[in-house]
């Protein structure tokens, strides 16, 4: 089998243009995460006295009508799901991270009788 000479054109295909992720630069990052938390702050200074659970219940529920509005089927709508799953991973992760974490308990099956 012959070399390919490197002046050679390497064919390939197009991709459609909203299949092209545009990576984010680290000060929109910044930006989004300043105007995250000064949403939070917002939500905490009118809902001081509220349980944490009805609060995040809320916030899930928010998060699904705009997920519902900015996807066109189901796989984006879980798409923006895993999205946010890493996202909320990490500021759990760094919340956290003073405290030690145990490793998780191995799953053992029951025996039926």
């Amino acid at each position: 089998m012959a070399a390919r000479k490197s002046s050679d054109p390497v064919r390939r295909k197009n991709k459609p243009e909203a299949s092209r992720a545009q990576p984010r630069s680290a000060p929109e990052d910044i930006k989004n995460y300043k105007q995250s938390l000064a949403l939070a702050n917002r939500l905490n200074k009118v809902a001081p006295d509220e349980d944490n659970a009805v609060v995040a219940g809320a916030i899930v529920l928010f998060a699904a009508e705009v997920i519902k509005r900015s996807s066109g089927n189901v796989l984006e709508a879980r798409a923006y799901l895993e999205g946010m799953r890493g996202a909320i991973d990490g500021l759990l992760a760094n919340a956290f991270q003073d405290a030690p974490q145990a490793p998780p308990e191995p799953k053992v099956p029951r025996r039926r009788r």
